[in-house]
């Protein structure tokens, strides 16, 4: 078992790692008024305060956390005029560079939100559940990012100009950004982010990068982005040491590449201090549910695939699916968690099944041997077929893990044996899932982010879910005890 979690758990990783969040319009009222910026804005914005706190509470680009502690006033009500500019009416550079130095303002509150933390990632819906007030507008930190600042502007020199509150993020500047020289600014910015070795070098034959450039690589090559090249390395020629461009020039343009392992911790040259109360702090319960959110939406269309994939190798390597089952309700809410989960827990069970009955027969048998549930079940499913798969899926006595193996050792054909299992899962499915929904929903109510009406709703139909699945659960019971003992359910003749 531990082999197995330890062979599972990278590989989860790495399939939630493999996608980074695209760049994709937002819709609604906010991208008619962005379009509009772009189209016709003329006004500017003045940004001194937040160009004061960052040339006070910044050194080589790490953060004095406790001087932005002692300075949270002037932080507030710099994003107090954030929240009430108009954003229709500022001309395109001047929303650029709004956009930019709110997301690091929002960032660096986040972290004063949070004090205790010692990597941004601990924060729960941070990037993704979190909203924030712009021009009128409730945004997460990645609707500024991800769907409005890279599609509308296609520029990727906006990845080094917002800040992640991390040690390998692109680092805070000195200064704001001011529409009128944002130009310069971005290009001083993405200057000093290369000359960086830590992000841009060459090491035992191969050009070491910044894993910006694998999360976001197509933002330096689509076309109509600003400067797009034919290839990553193509874009950072002109842009590179002498060294790293004769490399390029050596491998026609086409160097092997591997990238630098990113530093999550915390960008702080002095760290907050814990005991200072925030007025602000979101009461979201933490976990790596919330964590696990973030991953999964920003993944766009692949989001459900990654986390079926998943699923399906947990099932397959016994690990309990309860935990991701209810992960989906948070991620996916109640419709598309229980269609996801339905369909990956049947795809488990199914390769299960599989592999019991053609590669792993012998290894299986020596898991249930002597296992009386097991002798039990096999004598049953001889008599009545489907109807035991169904009914020993609607009981939890029985591991759901162990019996995807069971059953490829018994008589049963494949399809009745996934129909059955399809069916009678989603019950207990659909409760796991609502758990799920229900509790992301209370949280985000609690933060602010939620209605309480909305709520009360999640919560009774938790309720009125949970005394379905009980009822079901004990009448499924009832009927498996005289499935497995035809005699049980005999009135004795007079």
């Amino acid at each position: 078992m531990n082999r197995r979690l330890r062979f599972l758990l990278p590989v989860c990783l790495l399939l939630l790692a493999a996608c980074a969040p695209q760049a994709r319009k937002v819709e609604g009222p906010v991208s008619e008024a962005v379009q509009s910026a772009l189209d016709s804005g003329r006004e500017s914005f003045d940004h001194a305060a937040w160009g004061a706190l960052l040339a006070n509470g910044t050194s080589d680009g790490l953060v004095d956390y406790r001087y932005l502690q002692q300075h949270r006033v002037e932080l507030d009500a710099y994003l107090a005029d954030v929240a009430d500019v108009e954003l229709s009416s500022l001309a395109g550079p001047e929303l650029k560079a709004l956009l930019a130095n709110a997301y690091n303002a929002f960032t660096v509150r986040a972290i004063l939100d949070h004090p205790d933390v010692s990597t941004i990632r601990d924060i729960p819906g941070v990037w993704k559940t979190v909203r924030h007030t712009v021009g009128g507008y409730e945004l997460t930190l990645d609707e500024i990012e991800h769907q409005i600042l890279r599609p509308f502007f296609r520029d990727p020199r906006i990845h080094f100009a917002v800040n992640c509150a991390s040690r390998s993020c692109a680092p805070l500047p000195p200064w704001a950004f001011d529409g009128a020289d944002l130009d310069r600014q971005l290009d001083e910015l993405q200057a000093a982010f290369l000359a960086d070795p830590n992000n841009m070098r060459v090491e035992h034959d191969t050009l070491r990068l910044s894993q910006y450039f694998d999360w976001y690589g197509s933002d330096f090559t689509a076309e109509g982005w600003r400067q797009s090249a034919a290839s990553v390395a193509a874009y950072l020629r002109p842009l590179a040491s002498a060294e790293v461009a004769a490399f390029i020039d050596q491998h026609d343009g086409a160097p092997p590449v591997s990238y630098q392992e990113y530093d999550w911790s915390l960008n702080a040259a002095v760290p907050p201090d814990p005991d200072v109360a925030s007025p602000s702090r979101p009461a979201v319960s933490d976990g790596w549910v919330s964590r696990l959110r973030d991953w999964v939406q920003g993944f766009g269309p692949l989001g459900p695939l990654v986390y079926g994939l998943a699923y399906v190798l947990a099932t397959v390597a016994f690990v309990p699916g309860s935990a991701l089952t209810i992960g989906a309700g948070v991620t996916f809410g109640v419709v598309g968690g229980t269609i996801l989960v339905s369909i990956a827990a049947t795809t488990g069970a199914a390769v299960c099944f599989l592999l019991a009955r053609y590669l792993l027969r012998s290894r299986v048998e020596r898991w249930v041997a002597g296992n009386e549930k097991f002798t039990a079940i096999d004598s049953a499913v001889a008599r009545e077929g489907w109807k035991i798969v169904a009914l020993t899926r609607l009981s939890p006595i029985f591991p759901f893990n162990l019996l995807n193996y069971s059953y490829g050792l018994t008589g049963i054909g494949f399809w009745p044996y996934v129909l059955a299992s399809w069916v009678a899962m989603i019950p207990g499915s659909l409760l796991y899932v609502y758990i799920g929904a229900a509790g992301a929903q209370v949280a985000e109510s609690a933060s602010g982010a939620g209605s309480w009406g909305q709520t009360a709703l999640q919560v009774a139909g938790l309720l009125a879910t949970l005394a379905v699945t009980i009822l079901v659960t004990r009448i499924a019971r009832r009927a498996l005890k005289e499935a497995q003992d035809p005699e049980a359910g005999k009135v004795a003749s007079p």
